[in-house]
C-alpha cells in the first residue's frame, strides 16, 4: 500500500481491515492536526474585507429571519446563503450568552472569533464526511492521504481561518459530486435526496456551484445512457432536481417572498460581476483587471507547494506511460469515461478551464481544484514507489518522502504561523520574488497588529487613535475609530495624520497632487518576507 513507505511496517497495513481502531486513531491525529492549525491566534491574524462585509450580512439574515422580513435574508449575488446560516446562528447564540448585543470596536473581535470557529467547526464536520464518502471509493487508507494532503496545504489551511466561503464551496461541492458518483453507480432514493441537498448548500454558497448542478445531472444520465440503464434515469434525475429545488426554497426564506426577482439578480449579478467584469491583479508587475488565460496556472505553481505539485507531475507522468494499458484494462471507451479517475478529472479540469475563461479571476478560486491535486499526488507518489525495483531504493524515498513533507508543508504551516494566507511556494524563491510574478493582496492580514503598532508608536504624539489613510478601510474601522479612518481615493491628506500603504498600494494621487503636506515613510511593518504595511507620517511642505 500507499502508506507502507511513511511507516516501514509492512504487516501493520497487511492487516489493516482487521485493525478495528485503527482508523479511529488516525481520525483522531487528523482531528487534532486540523484543529491545531486553525485554531491558534485566529482571533489576532486576518479581519478580511469580505468577512467584515458578511458580518453586517449575516446580522441582517438573522433580523429578517427573526421579524418574518424574509427578503433581508437576500443579501448578496453569491448568495452566501450557508455561511449566514452558520456565522449567524453561532453568533446569535453567543449574543444571548454575552449579553453583548450590538457589534463595536471593543468587541468586534469576539464576534469575529465566534464566527470563524462556527465556520470551521462546520468545515471540519464536513471534512470528516468527506473521508467517509471517498473511502466508499478509494478505500480508508488512500481517502484519508488524498483529504490530509490538501487540508494541510498552507494556502488551504490560511483560507480555511478566514471569515469566507471559499473553503465552505470546496467542501460543500467535493461532497456533492462523490454523492452523485456513489449514487450514479448504484442509485438509491437517500443517496439522490443527499446528492440534491449538497448541490443546493453549494449553489447556496455560491451561485456559480449551479455549474456543478449540471454537471452531475448530464452525467448521470450519459452514463445511464451508454450502460443501459434508461430506466433509472427519470427517478434518479427527477429525484436529484426535486431535492435540489426543495432544499434551496426551504433554506433561503427571501425565495418565499420573490423567487423569480431575487434568482434573477443572483444570475444578473454573476454575469456582470463574474463573467464580465474583470478583477484587478497585479500580474509580472503591471496592474490589470484581465488577468488572462495563464493565470490560475501561474496561481496553482506559486500557491500550492512543491510537494502537491511534484506529486501532481508524477501522476500526470505514469498515466501518459500506461494509457495504453488502460485502454486493454477496460473493455471498451466508455468503461473509462465512467471511471472516478475520468469522473473526477472532467468536473475538476471543466471547473478550472470555465474559471480561467471568466474576467473575474482571484487566486483563491483554485482552491476547489486543491483536492484533484492532492488525489492525484497521492496516486502519483504511490506509482513512484511501486515502481522501485530494489530495498534500498524504496528505503531511500520513504526517507525522502518524509523529508518533502517536513520542509514543504510542516516547515511552512510552523514558519508562517498565523499567516497562512501569505503561503507562496518557495519554487519562486523569496516571497518579495512571489510578490513580483502575482502581486499578494492586502485582504487585512495582520490588521490588529497593526492597530497594536500605531497605537504604540504614535498615540502620545498625536494625543490618543491618530487619523489614518487606507485604501481599503473596512478592516481597520470594525476596530478602530470609523471617524478617524478615511478612504484615500476620496478624502485629501487634511484629513489624516497617517497614510497607511499596503504593500503594492502606490501613493495616491490625491497626496501626489497636495502642495501643503508631504508623506514621509516612518515605519514598516513586516509579514513573512513582505513588508506588508508602510506608515507614512504627514508633513508640512517646505516652501
Amino acid at each position: 500500500g500507499f502508506c507502507m513507505p511513511l511507516t516501514g511496517n509492512h504487516k501493520f497495513f497487511d492487516g489493516f481491515k482487521n485493525k478495528k481502531y485503527l482508523p479511529l486513531f488516525l481520525l483522531l491525529i487528523f482531528s487534532v492536526l486540523f484543529f491545531a492549525t486553525r485554531l491558534p491566534g485566529l482571533k489576532d491574524d486576518v479581519i478580511n474585507p469580505d468577512g467584515a462585509a458578511w458580518h453586517y450580512r449575516s446580522e441582517q439574515f438573522i433580523v429578517g429571519i427573526k421579524n418574518k422580513q424574509f427578503e433581508k435574508t437576500y443579501q448578496h449575488y453569491h448568495p452566501g446563503v450557508t455561511l449566514m446560516w452558520i456565522a449567524g446562528t453561532a453568533v446569535e447564540v453567543y449574543k444571548k450568552i454575552s449579553g453583548v448585543a450590538v457589534y463595536d470596536i471593543s468587541n468586534f473581535q469576539n464576534f469575529d472569533l465566534v464566527s470563524k470557529i462556527a465556520v470551521i467547526s462546520a468545515q471540519f464536520l464536513l471534512t470528516l464526511l468527506l473521508i467517509y464518502l471517498l473511502s466508499k471509493i478509494i478505500g480508508f487508507k488512500k481517502s484519508i492521504l488524498t483529504v490530509s494532503l490538501f487540508t494541510f496545504e498552507p494556502f488551504f489551511i490560511g483560507n480555511s481561518r478566514l471569515y469566507h466561503m471559499d473553503i465552505l464551496l470546496t467542501l460543500l461541492l467535493l461532497n456533492s459530486i462523490l454523492l452523485a458518483y456513489l449514487n450514479m453507480k448504484n442509485p438509491g432514493f437517500w443517496k439522490s435526496i443527499l446528492t440534491g441537498f449538497f448541490l443546493a448548500l453549494s449553489f447556496l454558497t455560491k451561485s456559480l456551484a449551479i455549474g456543478a448542478l449540471f454537471f452531475v445531472v448530464f452525467y448521470t444520465i450519459f452514463y445511464f445512457i451508454r450502460t443501459g440503464k434508461k430506466d433509472k434515469i427519470f427517478s434518479t434525475v427527477a429525484l436529484i432536481l426535486f431535492s435540489f429545488v426543495i432544499f434551496v426554497f426551504a433554506l433561503f426564506p427571501a425565495l418565499w417572498v420573490k423567487p423569480v426577482y431575487f434568482l434573477s439578480d443572483i444570475f444578473r449579478e454573476v454575469a456582470r460581476v463574474g463573467v464580465r467584469k474583470g478583477h484587478e491583479q497585479l500580474v509580472m508587475g503591471e496592474y490589470t483587471e484581465r488577468a488572462g488565460i495563464l493565470f490560475y496556472p501561474l496561481v496553482i505553481l506559486l500557491k500550492a507547494s512543491p510537494f502537491l505539485i511534484l506529486g501532481f507531475v508524477l501522476c500526470i507522468y505514469f498515466f501518459v506511460k500506461s494509457f495504453p494499458d488502460l485502454k486493454k484494462k477496460f473493455k471498451n471507451g466508455w468503461e473509462l469515461i465512467f471511471d472516478f479517475n475520468s469522473f473526477f478529472t472532467v468536473f475538476s479540469l471543466g471547473y478550472f478551464l470555465g474559471m480561467s475563461f471568466f474576467a473575474k479571476k482571484i487566486d483563491r478560486y483554485m482552491l476547489i481544484v486543491f483536492p484533484f491535486l492532492s488525489y492525484c499526488a497521492v496516486i502519483g507518489y504511490k506509482k513512484f514507489y511501486q515502481n522501485l525495483k530494489s530495498f534500498s531504493g524504496k528505503r531511500v524515498f520513504k526517507i525522502l518522502l518524509f523529508l518533502l513533507i517536513v520542509f514543504f508543508v510542516g516547515f511552512p504551516i510552523i514558519n508562517l504561523y498565523p499567516y497562512y494566507f501569505t503561503y507562496t511556494s518557495p519554487l519562486f524563491g523569496t516571497p518579495a520574488s512571489a510578490n513580483k510574478i502575482i502581486g499578494q493582496k492586502p485582504f487585512g492580514v495582520g490588521i490588529p497588529k497593526l492597530k497594536e503598532v500605531i497605537l504604540e508608536r504614535y498615540s502620545d504624539k498625536y494625543g490618543g487613535e491618530p487619523k489614518l489613510g487606507f485604501y481599503d478601510s473596512i478592516p481597520m474601522k470594525t476596530i478602530y475609530p470609523n471617524s478617524k479612518v478615511f478612504d484615500v481615493r476620496i478624502y485629501g491628506p487634511s484629513n489624516y495624520d497617517l497614510l497607511i500603504l499596503a504593500l503594492n498600494e502606490e501613493m495616491p494621487e490625491k497626496v501626489l497632487e497636495n502642495k501643503q503636506y508631504v508623506f514621509e515613510k516612518d515605519y514598516s511593518l513586516w509579514i513573512n518576507g513582505l513588508e506588508y504595511w508602510r506608515i507614512y507620517v504627514k508633513k508640512e511642505a517646505s516652501k
